[in-house]
């Protein structure tokens, strides 16, 4: 609008300078009508009508809306970024150690963290084979580490260190329930044989997994439902019909220092129980009893009762019975080990 005025202004005072030689041969009023007529057209900017009026406020109402809008689309990916989390799930460097032979859940983890880091010619499975074996030792070797290809307490710390600092992210295993309906109240154990880990339940929410040893023959330790239905202390072991017997309590007993038997065989044949060998822990060397360490055998033992359903097998079996394993979006959260890196 005021560019407008300014273009009239001088419009004006052209044709102004024009005529000058024509004004002076008229009137004095007809003068003061093309002055009078230049100051109604500026009082029409200092004085504009409503309609002009109602044009600028519109005008200010969307600018500062648009501005409120960019305000807040910046605040909002602020507050993105502020609130943005990784959960990185590390490894429990007190927990079992990883060696050739070892079948278990954190030796799928583990291949997985030596994948991201770009190692190739590995599987991704439960077991830890001789290429795993291979690629620790080179891990170990770049980071100054005893190059022996056993995952133990320093080279766990290593790789929670390399984990957190690069945001890697290696997730655990979720028991995803496929049939609601079946899933016991209370206290529950599901022991995957292809894993050999045990998950301590209550209904649908983990409590916490523990590393296990099964059957040396995958026919050796059943497959199915099943409960607990005796608990004993420092178990007397019999022998098995290939040794002499051994007292409860003494450390060479293969029981450990628990016993939990298994509705099938009628509590003496099939169990959970502790060791006399923590090498053991993490293989397939039984002869069909689900073996722990004595510290988590006492744990668990102290948590569950007799009556608490136990449900064994293969992931297929364990498929049929209603669970699979895999990775959901919102997981299970259990005791173990988390930290959270923004």
């Amino acid at each position: 609008m005021k560019y407008f005025i300014i273009a009239v202004v001088l419009m004006i005072l052209s044709i102004f300078c024009q005529a000058s030689s024509l004004l002076a041969s008229q009137p004095t009023s007809s003068n003061f009508e093309i002055f009078e007529e230049l100051d109604n057209v500026l009082d029409d900017e200092e004085n504009p009508d409503e309609d002009t009026i109602g044009e600028l406020d519109e005008l200010n109402e969307l600018n500062e809306l648009n501005e409120l809008e960019q305000n807040t689309e910046v605040e909002f990916y602020e507050d993105a970024e502020e609130t943005e989390e990784i959960i990185i799930v590390k490894f429990n460097v007190e927990g079992l150690m990883l060696r050739e032979g070892i079948i278990s859940e954190e030796v799928l983890r583990l291949k997985k963290f030596f994948i991201v880091k770009g190692y190739e010619g590995l599987n991704e499975s439960y077991y830890f084979d001789k290429r795993t074996k291979e690629v620790v030792i080179d891990y170990q070797s770049k980071n100054g580490l005893i190059p022996d290809g056993i995952v133990g307490k320093n080279t766990f710390t290593k790789i929670n260190e390399d984990m957190e600092i690069n945001k890697i992210v290696i997730p655990k295993l979720d028991l995803i329930f496929i049939i609601d309906s079946l899933i016991p109240e209370g206290n529950f154990i599901v022991i995957n044989k292809d894993n050999n880990t045990l998950y301590h339940l209550n209904n649908k929410q983990l409590i916490k997994r523990y590393p296990v040893a099964t059957g040396k023959d995958i026919k050796y330790t059943p497959e199915g439902k099943f409960t607990v239905v005796n608990k004993v202390i420092n178990p007397y072991w019999g022998g098995a019909g290939i040794s002499k017997p051994i007292k409860g309590g003494d450390p060479r007993n293969p029981l450990g220092s628990r016993w939990m038997g298994l509705s099938i065989g009628g509590g003496r044949k099939y169990g959970i129980h502790g060791n006399s060998d923590k090498s053991s822990i993490g293989k397939y060397i039984s002869l069909g009893c689900i073996r722990m360490f004595n510290d988590d055998v006492e744990e668990l033992f102290d948590l569950i009762s007799v009556g608490t359903p136990v449900w064994i097998g293969t992931e297929n079996t364990l498929k049929e019975l209603g669970i699979v394993f895999g990775y959901n979006m919102v997981t299970n959260v259990d005791s173990e080990v988390q930290h959270i890196v923004k």
